[in-house]
């Protein structure tokens, strides 16, 4: 791990890294040789103990909080990224919110904020993120409907990613 591998000297941002999904692909990135950045939005604790668990495997991690699906959301995510990195290669929108209601039970808010953490922080996170981007960079949108609330807004970041468009 570390500063051999084929990501060795390349950088990563993966959303959500701090358990789950996002965690694993955090660990293996690492394990190629990226250092990672480990993005989290509440859980502090879970991300700490991610970014332990690379360096404690040899591989170069660090952890950064931004709020996603709030005014300002990417930008934030950017400038806590900017403090520890300069440029990126590798960039993972893994974060995503999960909705456990009935279609009865939703109401318009709590709609709208799993648009605004499935959709449109992964638009607006790789908007900003682009001119970061190295030459050969990657840009990977990792989806999972679990829900049908939320089919919606991960089809949206699908499209995005194929088009280059915004999602609606």
């Amino acid at each position: 791990m570390g500063e051999t591998g084929v990501l060795a000297g390349r950088t990563a941002l993966v959303t959500g890294a701090s358990r789950g999904i996002g965690r694993a692909v955090a660990e293996r990135l690492a394990r190629d040789g990226a250092r990672v950045a480990v993005h989290y939005g509440s859980n502090e604790a879970a991300a700490k103990e991610t970014v332990a668990a690379i360096e404690a495997a040899g591989g170069n991690a660090f952890a950064i909080r931004a709020e996603l699906g709030v005014p300002g959301d990417a930008e934030s995510l950017w400038e806590a990224f900017d403090q520890q990195a300069r440029g990126l290669d590798i960039l993972v929108n893994n974060a995503g919110m999960a909705l456990f209601a009935t279609v009865q039970d939703t109401d318009e808010e709590l709609y709208d904020r799993t648009q605004a953490v499935n959709a449109r922080a992964p638009f607006f996170i790789v908007k900003h993120g682009l001119r970061r981007l190295r030459d050969h960079g990657r840009i990977i949108n990792v989806t999972a409907a679990t829900d049908s609330a939320i089919s919606r807004s991960r089809a949206a970041r699908v499209e995005a990613t194929r088009s280059g468009e915004p999602p609606d």
